[in-house]
């Protein structure tokens, strides 16, 4: 079940980046220095998909902080005044990524724990 929520939650996220690549070829067009960070984040992103499949939350988040310096320099170097449409992909992407990190560590807390939501909710007060 763990897999098949996951799986799910990354094709939403292809789902976006897939519309984001359409609307780079159609428009607007990316530069080669473009095309190459857009390489290194697909690259951390299949390895931060491929380490959360896996259950390494360490490496996961290595793999997340690759993307988040890749894709900041994205961001900061070519994606100030981008068209409206561009920017609301983007942000659609982000979150399906975010969705899909979020649900990795909880599942795989909820599982090292037996699914005992009450362990979950005790830093907060609700066991007292």
């Amino acid at each position: 079940m763990r897999a098949i929520l996951l799986i799910g939650l990354f094709g939403f996220f292809l789902y976006y980046a897939r519309k984001d690549f359409i609307f780079h070829g159609r428009g607007r067009k990316v530069s080669m220095t473009e095309h190459v960070l857009h390489g290194g984040i697909g690259f951390t992103l299949a390895g931060l998909f491929v380490q959360a499949m896996m259950g390494n939350h360490g490496l996961m988040l290595v793999a997340l902080a690759g993307f988040a310096l890749i894709g900041g320099i994205d961001e900061y170097l070519f994606h100030r005044d981008i068209p409206g449409e561009e920017s609301d992909i983007h942000a659609k992407e982000h979150l399906a990524l975010l969705m899909f990190i979020v649900t990795t560590m909880v599942l795989d807390w909820m599982i090292a724990h037996q699914w005992r939501v009450g362990d979950l909710l005790a830093p907060l007060g609700a066991d007292s």
